[in-house]
């Protein structure tokens, strides 16, 4: 059963959260993700624009942690009990999908997988031990008495041994002191102690020895070298115990490799799913995004001097906002924030780039304390569902990669009846910057840009309405060829296509291209370039299905 709107209410109250894939291709693999102890889902959220690049993803917090109420204390029989722990997660596992899981979520993942083998496609564990705590025949683990002590801990002083297990999690990796703080500054799960308890309780009880000899699906199980919680030796004791499962150990790692080195470890889950027939190939990528943030990151100083057109679409833009907004604005592709200084008299703003040096000029230059300066990704924002009131975005989807991804983002973090205003570039943009080029060679020179056709589809599958769509070709007038070049340059926008030329262009190449855009000129002597620029207003009209906790709770 794959989860959808229709069946939340059948289920046992777990806060479950399904993300589809960047793609949203109808071959994209399902990833069922079970977080830590005193732990949540929040924990995924920094690697999700790795695991969401061909697979659909449900996050679920354990009964207790998270957003997920705490399970009934009258039974003590039922009361974290594994097998209706197990009986419960099955409500939320989709037919053949790979179940991953850290720590503690990876054991149950092991057990899981040995209850209902056929409903899983493939089990997949981060820094999980087969057994906890040391047995006489399992040596790999934590010891009893280190085990007793810092349960007794959490029973006396919680919120220090909650600030030591964070310090054990992340001790000995190369990034340690960064991912210290990454782990200090996530939402709280504000965790009560007796469920703290029952959750170390179970990791006492819990051997899934016998569960991982028993596996006959696909596997994959990773490891930090330095993880001081989960012994090194355990890697090598498991990959005894595993029929055809990869066991792979992470150098400069501890306890949390795919926080530490999250691409390493998204290529080791990509080849599991790929080898467990979960997923296809890789097709090749249109644009390189990490080419398009580099050069948006290096224009930070220029850009504001430079961006004449830019804050010609954001004025008009601005202009079609809603004039009451109820909660956040989202600034998507915020830039250097001179609109986002702006945009804080309708609402406090939440300004998103995907260009670190473009967040980092904004954060430096604009301290206000109603905008919240986030470096993200538009195609996968790190932002709760339906936490926005409405979504600004000027000049900037156009450099998305999957635009359909990007649109369903939107989507799902904006609250019903929300509006989002976008402007973004046609496909005649620069045309005659793209016919200079033509005469002289058959390379990519300039971005190309999307058809109204493919926007249209994109919102389609997205879900939101189009209420407005207007046109304006805005025509830039140059003197001399550099200056638009040095202006293009300035701005950030250079061409990150695939197909684009490698290397220097020849001195011969260059000047014909100069000698056919001189053709070109207008009756005033000027060099033309012409912006085709689209707004569009966008409603979600549509209840965000994806989220819901419990029963009496239904996004």
């Amino acid at each position: 059963m794959t989860p959808n709107s229709s069946d939340w209410s059948n289920r046992p109250g777990w806060y479950c959260e399904r993300l589809p894939a960047l793609n949203h291709s109808a071959e994209a693999g399902e990833l069922v993700l079970l977080h830590g102890w005193a732990s949540s889902s929040d924990i995924w959220r920094a690697w999700l624009p790795w695991l969401r690049r061909r697979a659909n993803v449900t996050l679920l917090d354990l009964p207790g942690f998270g957003r997920t109420p705490a399970p009934d204390k009258s039974d003590p029989d039922t009361f974290y009990d594994l097998e209706t722990l197990l009986t419960q997660l099955s409500a939320y596992v989709p037919e053949k999908a790979a179940l991953l899981g850290w720590s503690l979520g990876g054991m149950l993942a092991a057990e899981f997988t040995a209850r209902y083998p056929l409903r899983c496609g493939a089990l997949i564990t981060i820094a999980t031990n087969a057994v906890y705590v040391a047995k006489a025949d399992w040596p790999s683990a934590q010891t009893p008495e280190q085990f007793a002590e810092f349960r007794n801990g959490v029973a006396t002083n919680t919120a220090v041994q909650l600030r030591k297990f964070q310090g054990l999690q992340v001790l000995g990796d190369s990034r340690e002191r960064e991912l210290l703080r990454t782990l200090r500054h996530m939402p709280s799960a504000q965790t009560a102690p007796d469920i703290l308890d029952a959750g170390l309780q179970l990791l006492a009880d819990m051997d899934v020895r016998d569960a991982l000899k028993a596996s006959r699906i696909p596997g994959l199980h990773m490891y930090g070298m330095n993880d001081a919680l989960v012994p090194i030796g355990a890697a090598d004791a498991v990959a005894q115990l595993v029929h055809n499962h990869w066991v792979i150990a992470t150098e400069g790692a501890a306890h949390a490799p795919f926080l530490s080195q999250p691409e390493l470890c998204w290529q080791h889950v990509d080849r599991a799913l790929f080898e467990a027939r979960l997923l296809k190939r890789l097709p090749a990528s249109v644009r390189r995004k990490d080419a398009v943030a580099q050069s948006f990151s290096r224009a930070a100083s220029t850009y504001d001097n430079a961006a004449g057109l830019q804050r010609h679409v954001a004025a008009r833009l601005q202009a079609k906002l809603p004039e009451k907004i109820d909660g956040l604005l989202l600034d998507i592709g915020c830039g250097t924030g001179a609109i986002t200084a702006q945009l804080v008299q309708k609402a406090p703003v939440v300004a998103l780039d995907f260009a670190r040096g473009m967040v980092s000029h904004g954060r430096l230059h604009n301290q206000n304390a109603l905008i919240h300066w986030l470096c993200g990704d538009a195609e996968n924002l790190p932002l709760a569902t339906a936490s926005v009131g409405a979504v600004f975005s000027s000049l900037a989807m156009q450099w998305c990669e999957n635009l359909g991804a990007a649109f369903g983002e939107i989507a799902r973090v904006l609250s019903v009846g929300g509006r989002a205003t976008i402007a973004t570039l046609g496909p005649d943009t620069l045309f005659e910057l793209r016919a200079a080029w033509a005469a002289v060679d058959g390379h990519v020179h300039v971005n190309r840009f999307l058809a109204r056709e493919q926007i249209e589809a994109a919102l389609l599958a997205s879900g939101l309405c189009i209420e407005a769509w207007d046109e304006e070709m805005v025509v830039q007038e140059y003197a001399e060829l550099r200056e638009l070049t040095r202006e293009l340059k300035a701005i950030g926008a250079h061409n990150v296509n695939t197909g684009r030329p490698a290397g220097l262009t020849g001195r011969a190449r260059l000047l014909a291209f100069s000698a056919a855009y001189e053709e070109q000129r207008n009756k005033a002597g000027n060099l033309p370039a012409t912006y085709q620029v689209w707004y569009l207003t966008l409603t979600n009209t549509t209840p965000n299905a994806s989220v819901a906790v419990g029963s009496e709770r239904n996004a």
